[in-house]
């Protein structure tokens, strides 16, 4: 598991970008934050309710990628959709990525996973917390306390740990 604060793992992973087969890089992000969830089983998640995730997060200048964490491959899972989510779907064949964060892939996850990257690449926050609006609004309640910390606003370490504290107990 990386630390707080310490430079994220890199990586390159194969992807599917809205119904398209292609890699990202984690290079691709940099200069904007990223929230690299872990999901137990990304087929059971609309794609609507990942794109408008993605779009919430977006407004705040914070990326949404997801790690599927299942072993079945994303095209198998997504292109026999009608709709294919926007939102980029990483696949980890060989568990590298979910290794290099502290992820166990041979755990069956039962909450997401999501790591919380600032725009200079370092690790910023840790969150274990259900993929729903209630517990996506606690990242973004998070990312946007961090980003103005960040800007020299208000310290917001103590409003941090509260949301944190209100996931958890969620």
């Amino acid at each position: 598991m990386q630390h707080i604060g310490k430079p994220a793992p890199s990586f390159r992973a194969p992807a599917l970008v809205a119904g398209t087969l292609t890699y990202l890089d984690s290079t691709q992000f940099a200069g904007r934050w990223m929230a690299l969830c872990f999901l137990p089983y990304v087929g059971i998640v609309k794609p609507d309710f990942l794109d408008h995730q993605a779009d919430n997060l977006d407004r705040i200048d914070t990326t949404l990628l997801i790690v599927s964490s299942g072993t079945r491959p994303l095209h198998r899972v997504w292109l026999d959709h009608p709709t294919t989510p926007r939102t980029p779907l990483l696949y980890d064949p060989l568990s590298r990525l979910h290794w290099s964060f502290g992820v166990p892939p041979a755990q069956i996850p039962v909450r997401c996973q999501t790591f919380l990257i600032d725009r200079a690449g370092l690790l910023r926050f840790h969150l274990i917390h259900d993929f729903t609006d209630r517990g996506l609004s606690a990242l973004q309640e998070i990312v946007t306390l961090s980003q103005s910390q960040d800007a020299g606003g208000v310290a917001a370490m103590d409003t941090i740990a509260d949301a944190r504290e209100e996931v958890m107990n969620s």
